[in-house]
């Protein structure tokens, strides 16, 4: 069972039919008993534990591979209570792997080849420890009302190392509004899986649509859990993104040269070929009878091809799991489209949004032009397609290659005429600049960074094609 949550979404090991097999399946962990639950808080919390074992539910909220979770109350209000499970037995783990070796078919035999195995082993350990995942979950609290959606928020006064208590969100999970065939919520989604790793340095490695929510009366999705969280390197976070955008872009050079250093930690002429060669030759996934959006089909033949690339270093496992999460985004798209609601590629959609919030925590770091022409370098973001086409025209100021068009006119006019119109459309155009630093320098020093810098630089370009008009007028 928890091998074939491992694969889930993985569409560089299994085709469409197979992965529709795996979504279908439902996955039913028997929960830690009540009393066990009970015997730890009183354990970890002494006398707080009392009103929280007291009003402890019987039933459990959810039950998952790696962890259980009762509702209680706290202060009047409710409350989870989240335990983990014990580890997996080495023992266990090398009787599964001795076992799973005999699948002979080959259209699964390369999800036992041991690189993949060892993966599996790290993505069933990562969720093992509490410990850990509460220090995700206070660097997450530290975020809090900045990101784009919610996540859960410690409670310190009853959250240790071994008990995990936070507010309980009550709402509507996402799987069921993908039913109603909301694609406004996939697109949330979408906006979570890359803010994660563009913002927060994460990946949620068991990302489920009924972890997400969206909380009564609210217009933004909240988390009640992330199950796996995992650590993105920073060096790496940059490159990402970049690779996102080229994705969306469709830029092929940039997409093989971040892809493998992202891979295999370096990017070489050979390998980019043979990585390009391969995604030219892998067809689209086939979605019988659905629509699939494009985003999200290209991160997919990305993934499929990388995998056909047989790199002999194992690739990170976040980077799989980014994948994995966005070929996720791509099904529950096509799932809300199939129930009524309007064909949207979600990823894209995201896209904006995330990219937006990154720019206003990163704004000084983008004042380094260092910094931007490596951003900037092959992306076509909207906000460095701007810069770059900002710097042209400053460029083509300074080499006095920016010209006018003059139409054409008739044979018969005076000669007054044809200096007039020309002069005229001059003059309105060195007004406009005119006011444009005038206006830039008047409000641009009441502004904060890094609307000033950005204003500065208008006013600097703006100056620079004022100089230019008046030689011209000369």
């Amino acid at each position: 069972m928890a091998f074939a949550r491992f694969l889930q979404w993985r569409a560089d090991l299994l085709g469409a039919d197979y992965l529709n097999a795996l979504r279908r399946i439902r996955y039913v962990f028997p929960p830690i008993p009540r009393d066990r639950v009970a015997a730890l808080l009183h354990r970890e919390l002494g006398d707080a534990s009392r009103d929280l074992v007291r009003q402890m539910e019987d039933e459990p909220i959810w039950s998952t591979l790696s962890r259980t979770a009762y509702l209680s109350w706290y202060e009047g209000s409710p409350v989870v209570v989240q335990v983990a499970r014990e580890p997996v037995s080495e023992e266990a783990l090398q009787e599964f792997e001795a076992g799973i070796g005999f699948l002979g078919h080959p259209d699964v035999s390369g999800v036992t080849a041991p690189r993949i195995l060892r993966q599996f082993r790290r993505w069933l350990r990562q969720a093992e420890s509490s410990a850990l995942e509460r220090s995700y979950l206070e660097v997450l609290g530290g975020s809090r009302g900045e990101t784009l959606v919610d996540y859960p928020a410690l409670i310190p006064s009853i959250s240790t190392d071994h008990v995990l208590c936070w507010p309980w969100v009550d709402g509507e999970p996402v799987s069921s509004l993908i039913r109603r065939g909301s694609v406004d919520a996939v697109t949330q989604v979408a906006m979570a899986v890359l803010e994660q790793y563009c913002s927060l340095s994460i990946v949620d490695a068991d990302l489920q649509a009924d972890a997400i929510v969206m909380p009564t009366g609210a217009q933004r999705l909240a988390i009640r859990r992330i199950e796996k969280p995992l650590s993105v390197p920073p060096p790496v976070v940059n490159v990402g993104m970049k690779y996102v955008a080229a994705v969306l872009e469709g830029n092929a050079s940039i997409i093989v040269q971040t892809l493998l250093t992202m891979a295999v930690g370096q990017s070489s002429a050979s390998l980019e070929a043979d990585l390009l060669n391969l995604m030219s030759g892998v067809e689209p996934e086939l979605k019988v009878h659905a629509w699939y959006p494009g985003s999200a089909s290209a991160f997919e033949s990305n993934w499929r091809a990388l995998e056909k690339l047989g790199v002999s270093r194992a690739r990170p496992l976040y980077l799989d799991c980014l994948h994995r999460n966005l070929v996720a985004v791509g099904y529950w798209t096509s799932d809300a489209v199939a129930a009524g609601g309007k064909a949207a590629d979600t990823i894209a959609e995201a896209h904006g949004p995330v990219l937006g919030r990154v720019l206003r925590i990163n704004a000084e770091e983008f004042l380094d032009p260092a910094v931007v022409k490596e951003w900037s370098k092959g992306i076509g973001l909207f906000t460095f397609g701007a810069m770059r086409e900002a710097n042209r025209l400053a460029e083509e100021f300074r080499e006095t290659n920016l010209t006018l068009e003059v139409e054409p006119e008739p044979d018969d006019l005076r000669q007054s005429d044809r200096k007039a119109g020309p002069t005229l459309r001059i003059g309105l155009i060195a007004g406009g600049l005119l006011a444009t630093v005038l206006v830039s320098l008047r409000w641009g020093s009441k502004l904060h960074q890094p609307a000033t810098a950005f204003v500065s630089a208008v006013a600097l370009g703006a100056l620079a094609g004022l100089i230019w008009v008046v030689r011209k007028i000369g």
